[in-house]
């Protein structure tokens, strides 16, 4: 089976891991009790099973810190000091949790199994550093935090159920459903984002035709001043032609004369 590997950012979702493989494996009494004589064989075993658990669910880093423990509860009291630290830390670590745990709502964009995720990965980690916190303070805490789109659901549940009897799940349950009536009839949003996209196609075929224009523009402003320079370079050309006849013009007239 795959086990679980410790890192630097997985510390609370490994440990709660490990003690349930360590139950898994009947082993959970010598991690946290400890072996009171090594004398005992059956004892031992366990312990040495643990032990040999704990060095194959670390990466290199951690076995640095474990790798001279004897036994494995040696070893997970290393893990949790290093993780969790002293009384002081996880006193400044749950108040930061209870402080985002406060002022956490559900935002505009949110969906309810996103929203679910976000307060229990929060409810998890304050539980992990010992905040007494039961599920109906979190479904408390979901259904006065919830968008006034689901307002009237609220109210349904509350009418109906005993909220104190409820389950995480349960209520995760009615509220998707409900959202999914709400997407099913509000057919004017999908109207408006289709609508949205539309405008978006034809401002960029407006932009498309707009610079085309000023290019076509460009080309034939300079074509035109081309033409433009060329008809006066004829012209001038031309006259000064004209200004060499009318001198030829003259000095024959000048000439007869004289004769």
């Amino acid at each position: 089976m795959g086990l679980p590997v410790l890192t630097n950012k997985n510390w609370d979702r490994w440990q709660t891991q490990m003690k349930v493989l360590f139950r898994y494996q009947e082993v959970i009494e010598v991690v946290q009790d400890g072996v009171l004589s090594l004398d005992q064989s059956e004892t031992q075993k366990k312990d040495n099973k643990a032990l040999f658990l704990i060095h194959q669910c670390v990466d290199d880093v951690h076995f640095e810190k474990i790798q001279n423990a004897m036994t494995a509860k040696e070893a997970w009291d290393i893990l949790v000091t290093s993780h969790a630290g002293g009384d002081k830390i996880k006193k400044v670590k749950l108040q930061s949790l209870r402080k985002q745990y406060e002022l956490l709502h559900m935002e505009e964009g949110d969906k309810v199994g996103e929203y679910f995720t976000k307060i229990l990965t929060i409810t998890n980690q304050m539980k992990g550093y010992g905040e007494a916190i039961t599920d109906t303070m979190i479904i408390e805490k979901i259904m006065r935090s919830l968008l006034p789109r689901f307002d009237f659901i609220v109210v349904a549940i509350e009418e109906s159920k005993d909220v104190t009897l409820m389950k995480i799940e349960e209520l995760q349950s009615s509220l998707e459903a409900h959202e999914l009536r709400l997407i099913e009839r509000n057919p004017i949003k999908k109207a408006e984002q289709a609508l949205k996209a539309t405008h978006k196609d034809d401002d960029r075929r407006k932009d498309k035709r707009w610079k085309g224009k000023q290019n076509f523009n460009r080309r034939k402003t300079s074509q035109e001043w081309s033409e433009s320079s060329d008809k006066r370079g004829r012209s001038k050309f031309n006259q000064k032609k004209f200004d060499k006849s009318k001198v030829c013009y003259i000095r024959k007239v000048s000439i007869l004369l004289l004769e």
